[in-house]
């Protein structure tokens, strides 16, 4: 490695550290956010919110490496540029296309580093933190808050009132039990008494009244104690089935998977959305290398240097990116485009202009 090459490296190592810790906290955000709203509205504990950051962070990173490599690859050539380094560099006999080497080769460092990321940590980052939602938020609720003379939820299509309610003993008295039916009129509970615990309501001296569509009762069943399950407040989430989806597989089992409903017959048009998927999982890794391309030649020719000027320019490169990106998205799944180069336009396109940029900064 020669000293120009080190040089250029060590140019770019403080801004890509800079850049990566900068989009990882805007992309963090708005995740921020939500996890406080669980630990305060929903009671989750600090230690589950903790682990659902840290499985939040691969995702953030793979998103965030080639944006870091831009901006450090903009603020290091603006700098070199606004300090006539590069002028003197060419005047040295280094043409510019040798100059933006060890850029293109952190380039595809960083594409090599978001394709492990994204093959080997981030799904199962992705899987971990759905499992670990499933279990802490969704499949566990709170016992309802229960008033006396007043309607309230107890699972879905359940409403309970009561008449008079014991908040030391929780036990209820006067109780009254809708349950929604599909196709009849709501099943009734009424007890004498009533009480909610850890997924089930005991009912003490009471009928059960089914009602016919027309809304006269045609059935009763007398009962001293009957338990029924509500799962107000927690369902095993070891019984639900677990089924994995495009973001919690690595390329090669997407890639079968894709194979396998292949050979169950899903036509390809049906598979557009996967292939979108597959396609995303390549593209985005190389974006690092196609934003060094087109990062280097234009630092280079702006006028002035600085950190500010490299985020402005950072920033309007990846909107046009993403715009792209979805764009060509778009046209795949409506049948103009393959899935293939409907996904990899914006690193054709913006690839394409950065090798120009180069050629045209060669001399």
């Amino acid at each position: 490695m020669k000293t120009i090459d080190r040089y250029i490296l060590n140019e770019l190592l403080q801004p890509f550290l800079f850049g990566l810790a900068f989009f990882v906290a805007i992309w963090l955000i708005d995740l921020m956010m939500e996890l406080i709203n669980l630990i305060f509205s929903k009671g989750v504990p600090f230690s589950v919110v903790s682990l659902f950051f840290l499985y939040s962070l691969p995702p953030t990173l793979v998103i965030s490496f080639p944006m870091a490599i831009l901006l450090g690859t903009l603020v290091a050539f603006g700098r070199l540029s606004g300090d006539s380094e590069i002028t003197a560099m060419k005047a040295g006999g280094y043409s510019f296309g040798r100059i933006c080497v060890p850029a293109i080769v952190s380039g595809l460092f960083v594409t090599g580093l978001t394709l492990l990321f994204n093959e080997r940590v981030v799904p199962v980052a992705n899987d971990k933190f759905t499992k670990l939602f499933r279990r802490e938020v969704t499949l566990k609720r709170p016992l309802p808050q229960i008033t006396a003379n007043r309607f309230f939820e107890a699972g879905p299509g359940r409403k309970f009132f009561v008449e008079q309610f014991d908040p030391k003993t929780r036990d209820m008295f006067g109780v009254v039990m809708y349950e929604g039916q599909p196709t009849n009129f709501p099943r009734v509970i009424e007890a004498k008494k009533a009480r909610l615990d850890d997924g089930r309501c005991t009912f003490w001296d009471g009928r059960i009244s089914d009602f016919r569509s027309s809304g006269s009762d045609y059935h009763h069943t007398y009962f001293s104690v009957l338990e029924y399950p509500i799962d107000t407040h927690y369902v095993n989430p070891d019984d639900v089935p677990e089924s994995k989806n495009a973001r919690q597989m690595n390329i090669l089992e997407l890639y079968a998977h894709i194979k396998d409903l292949e050979s169950k017959g899903l036509t390809e048009k049906a598979q557009v959305q996967n292939w979108i998927e597959f396609w995303t999982k390549l593209s985005i890794p190389f974006a690092g290398l196609i934003f060094v391309m087109v990062g280097a030649p234009l630092g280079s020719q702006t006028s002035r240097s600085g950190t500010s000027i490299g985020i402005g320019m950072s920033v309007v490169i990846i909107f046009l990116y993403y715009v792209l990106m979805a764009a060509g998205k778009a046209f795949a799944k409506g049948g103009h485009l393959t899935p293939f180069l409907g996904v990899w336009m914006p690193n054709i396109l913006i690839g394409g202009v950065g090798l120009w940029l180069i050629f045209r900064l060669k001399a």
